[in-house]
């Protein structure tokens, strides 16, 4: 009977901004000794992103795999799990082999390296699905394109005229209102567009896949193989072996992710679920949550618009209070612009490879035999 165990390699990494304690000049060097050794220590801090990627080796139930009993020969799957949790880095791509030892016969309490089944007789498979991700969504800050139309300060509703400082019949309350008169006097008699390119609040969406090839982290490397060079590493039954060599081992393939690819249909998907997500939500609102965009965002952007009137505009709201910045801009609505990979701000999603560890031993004496499965998660 030949049985297999392994050695998983579990990692999560965070994204970190790298910042120094106020401010590094103001830091006192302390001499010492003759000549004088002066050394300054500057406090340096790391603050976290947020988001993890976990990688983790298990049964086909999702439990944490402890071993592989392969009887006297045959196939017994597992699977490979990376799970990205608010994960910020999305340019990193990532790759998951595999190595094994020879197979060494159990003698007591240890191994007889002289009678071996060798690595070549065991190989990795895949059936008919290789791969899969699940659980797929993105947190996205969209790009909203604002646009209304205002009439002339005259004909403006009472409510706008009232949260503007205008009287019923459009004239300005406060003479000393210069951003008020400019704005009415831009507007003429006839008014005009509204127009601005606004950040929007940070939206978590999961989109609808209907391919494996639109996950945002795109999947490959599921190609398997035989382990024809046997693996030594410390830590491995194969470490103790006294005929062991430098000979480089083999490292199967099991999994790939690439970095962060919108595709035509991850695109189209997203869009969808970020337009259904803020038809949902007005425009605006006193919290700057639960709402399209932050009033600070759009009185910002219609201040930095091209548009006379939106410039205008917007140099009004700036003095106004939130109350009625909020009467003013709930007259305005927005449409989503196209997203980019670049409004992209974190991933959440499960990615699997599902591979069958197959075996064919020619045990040369009747035996159990046992070896290691080295399973290697690395990032890039």
């Amino acid at each position: 009977m030949a049985r297999l165990s392994h050695r998983a390699l579990a990692l999560a990494l965070s994204g970190g901004a790298l910042a120094t304690a106020a401010p590094a000049l103001a830091v006192t060097a302390t001499c010492t000794g003759t000549p004088a050794t002066c050394v300054a220590g500057v406090p340096v801090s790391v603050e976290g992103l947020g988001g993890t990627r976990q990688f983790t080796v298990e049964d086909v139930h999702g439990a944490d795999l402890a071993a592989i009993d392969l009887g006297t020969g045959g196939a017994q799957p597992f699977r490979t799990h990376v799970k990205d949790t608010g994960f910020t880095a999305t340019g990193q791509s990532f790759s998951v082999s595999a190595s094994m030892t020879n197979l060494y016969l159990r003698d007591g309490a240890g191994h007889n390296y002289a009678v071996k089944v060798p690595s070549s007789d065991v190989s990795i498979g895949f059936g008919a699905v290789p791969l899969a991700g699940k659980g797929i969504s993105l947190a996205d800050l969209p790009t909203l394109s604002v646009s209304g139309t205002l009439s002339s300060c005259l004909n403006l509703s009472g409510a706008l005229k009232a949260a503007l400082g205008l009287d019923v019949l459009g004239l300005v309350l406060d003479p000393s209102n210069t951003a008020l008169t400019n704005l009415c006097g831009v507007l003429g008699v006839a008014g005009g567009p509204v127009a601005a390119t606004a950040d929007g609040v940070l939206q978590q969406v999961t989109p609808t896949l209907s391919s494996l090839l639109d996950l945002p982290t795109p999947l490959s490397g599921a190609t398997g193989g035989t382990f024809s060079n046997p693996s030594f590493a410390a830590g491995t039954v194969g470490a103790g072996d006294p005929a062991k060599d430098s000979t480089p081992e083999t490292a199967v393939p099991l999994m790939s992710g690439g970095a962060m690819s919108l595709t035509p249909g991850l695109l189209a998907a997203l869009t969808t679920a970020l337009t259904d997500q803020l038809a949902g939500l007005p425009l605006v609102n006193g919290t700057g949550t639960g709402a399209q965009t932050t009033v600070a965002a759009l009185v910002d952007a219609l201040a930095q618009s091209p548009s006379a009137i939106s410039s205008a505009l917007g140099a009004v709201l700036q003095t106004l209070p939130l109350a009625d910045q909020l009467t003013v801009l709930q007259s305005l609505s927005a449409s989503l612009v196209a997203p980019v990979a670049a409004d992209v701000a974190a991933l959440s999603g499960d990615y699997y490879s599902f591979p069958v560890l197959r075996a064919t031993p020619d045990t040369p004496v009747p035996g159990t035999y046992d070896g290691t499965l080295t399973v290697t998660f690395v990032q890039s």
